[in-house]
């Protein structure tokens, strides 16, 4: 089952990855190839996986630059890749994830988060696995949210006009997405931070941040 996608088409998600390692536990980076390594070759997360092989790196390409970051100690990786559409447009897309040691000692949450901004804003699909360390795999769970957050929570109502408010709420379809969350798993703490897909949609200073914080097995949204 499918976590929080945005925009409503996703793509076929591994629901199991064996995750082989060496030492005492994985490390992000062999959840990393648990994951990656179930798609074709040429696709995006093979793409990721052959930089976060080489590591945190930086390397200029024709219209800016393609990023990787690869953080074991803090359990974060990240890769930014440029995409050329044939309309001569330059966009981004990102791969990050991030994992959690549950309180019960026998799991750990792993989170996929896959940011794309060829619609003009930052579409952000976001999966959760939980990993058994008894079996050693990865399975594909529902978003582990008390609640899942929602487009109005990203708008300021005590600032924000009923036009504005109503705008938020009553917009459908691929109207609607642009106003959607879009996160930022963490690479120091632990709560996920998420923003309006287009920063934007709604002025500035009607928009708000929202956060998920961790709970020791899922997140509760901040009030």
């Amino acid at each position: 089952m499918l976590a929080i996608i945005l925009p409503a088409i996703c793509f076929a998600q591994p629901e199991v990855c064996k995750v082989s390692y060496t030492g005492k536990q994985p490390t992000i980076k062999d959840f990393a190839r648990a994951y990656c390594s179930q798609f074709d070759q040429g696709s995006f997360e093979r793409q990721a996986l052959a930089a976060f092989s080489k590591g945190t790196y930086q390397a200029r390409v024709m219209g800016g630059c393609d990023c990787c970051v690869v953080d074991s100690k803090n359990g974060y990786v990240r890769f930014t890749a440029l995409k050329y559409g044939t309309d001569g447009t330059i966009n981004q897309e990102t791969l990050e994830m991030c994992y959690w040691n549950c309180d019960n000692k026998n799991e750990k949450l792993v989170a996929v988060n896959n940011i794309d901004s060829s619609m003009g804003f930052y579409e952000s699909i976001l999966y959760f696995y939980r990993y058994n360390v008894k079996t050693k795999k990865m399975k594909l769970i529902e978003a582990p949210f008390d609640r899942e957050p929602n487009a109005i929570d990203l708008v300021d109502q005590d600032k924000a006009d009923k036009a504005t408010i109503d705008l938020v709420l009553n917009s459908i379809n691929e109207d609607a997405n642009k106003f959607q969350p879009s996160f930022s798993l963490p690479r120091e703490g632990k709560d996920i931070i998420y923003r309006m897909a287009d920063p934007t949609a709604i002025p500035e200073a009607l928009q708000r941040e929202g956060k998920l914080v961790w709970n020791g097995n899922g997140f509760s949204p901040e009030d």
